[in-house]
């Protein structure tokens, strides 16, 4: 397990705890627009969290400048001004092997984000990074023929997570307010067996196939290295005015892509799964350094990031209604809204692809306050500032925030 941190089935069931009791005193006043309201952003106690799919950022374009791509990524982040946000699908160069003389994240820092990308917009600086390792593209230390195509150890399908070389899809972590180093938690090396009535198509069941050849299952060999994480699932605790809030990171694998075993939505759904067990206090949990056990019972946290799932009806298993929008462990009662998504008939959309999907998530636990949030897709009278141009030339996906009072 190794980052850098730059100075630069059911959810277990809860007891009565102080999250719960306090879920009723979590004042919502969520307003929505292109950008959306700042209501209670002169609080010094609330800030802004974020989550960005950027779209396979490489090394060769955040360590120079001029791409075009980011550009547009730094617009978009420099209109919001999120206090923590994550960037998905930025490479970690230093797992992909290329010499720089400085990580992705901090490279994005520097040669964009500080920057000015637009005339009436300032630079933003943030001195606390964390790039996390990505199980994309890594493969295990024993040849396995995990896609079941015949040739054992070659990427990208028998690396633990989707990835053609180390560190591709990875993410980053961006903060203005300190990172607390001592307390953060990755489950880069959790497997995917160890999670009690895990989903692994698991060869022998009797509702797993093992032909025709689109048919994905692990055996138990397999299943005894397969990690659970296709990135990494990470707790960052991020010290907010005296306030300790863990930001909680993921990106399971897309549904998709998938043969008659569904497993690929199996995975996503466990993966989503995980941190629904991990603030529930989960004991099976155990970290990369070994430590066992879920969130403590009164920590407040944000979930951030591209989860790959919504509440979408043609998904069989809908882990995202099951583990995020009927979990009383997650503020769900006001979610995030577009004037663009809302022309296309989906308010809530956070994706062009398929039409729009709700995959990209902020949600805060029930005890904090919700301000304000909104998704960055302008509708089409919104173009002035060029910034419809600027979010379909930065992802296929939109940004989405929220403005959280910790206190």
């Amino acid at each position: 397990m190794f980052f850098l941190l730059s100075s630069h089935t059911s959810v277990v069931p809860h007891t009565l705890s102080r999250r719960r009791v306090l879920q009723t005193l979590g004042a919502t006043a969520t307003a929505s627009g292109l950008i959306g309201t700042v209501s209670g952003r002169g609080r010094s106690s609330t800030a802004r969290f974020s989550a960005f799919n950027v779209r396979d950022l490489t090394t060769e374009q955040v360590q120079t400048t001029g791409d075009e791509q980011a550009t547009a990524a730094a617009r978009v982040i420099q209109e919001v001004r999120p206090d923590v946000l994550v960037v998905n699908e930025l490479t970690n160069n230093l797992q992909e092997g290329t010499a720089t003389d400085r990580p992705n994240v901090d490279a994005f820092v520097d040669n964009y984000l500080s920057v000015p990308q637009r005339e009436g917009l300032q630079g933003i600086d943030y001195p606390y990074t964390l790039q996390p390792d990505s199980n994309t593209g890594v493969l295990p230390e024993t040849d396995y023929d995990f896609n079941k195509d015949g040739t054992a150890g070659e990427r990208p399908g028998d690396a633990y997570g989707f990835g053609f070389y180390p560190g591709q899809y990875a993410f980053a972590i961006l903060s203005r307010y300190p990172i607390e180093r001592d307390g953060i938690r990755s489950f880069q090396e959790f497997n995917w067996a160890d999670m009690p009535d895990s989903r692994i198509p698991l060869a022998g069941d009797d509702d797993v196939q093992t032909e025709p050849s689109d048919a994905m299952y692990l055996t138990e060999d397999e299943a005894d290295v397969y990690r659970l994480s296709s990135k990494t699932h990470i707790d960052v605790p991020v010290e907010i005015d005296g306030t300790t809030v863990h930001g909680l990171f993921a990106h399971p694998t897309p549904p998709v892509f998938d043969g008659v075993n569904n497993f690929n939505g199996r995975w996503n759904a466990d993966e989503i799964r995980f941190f629904a067990d991990y603030v529930a206090g989960a004991e099976y949990i155990y970290d990369d350094s070994g430590v066992a056990g879920g969130l403590d019972d009164d920590a407040s946290y944000v979930l951030l990031g591209d989860m790959n799932a919504g509440p979408e009806a043609d998904r069989p298993l809908d882990p995202a209604t099951t583990y995020l929008l009927e979990n009383d462990d997650f503020d769900t009662r006001r979610l995030p809204t577009s004037p663009g998504g809302a022309q296309r008939g989906n308010p809530e959309a956070t994706a062009t692809f398929g039409g729009g999907s709700q995959v990209d998530w902020v949600l805060p636990s029930p005890e904090l306050s919700l301000r304000a949030s909104s998704v960055v897709w302008p509708g089409s009278d919104a173009s002035k500032r060029g910034l419809g141009e600027d979010v379909r030339t930065a992802s296929d996906h939109r940004l989405v925030w929220a403005d959280v009072a910790t206190r």
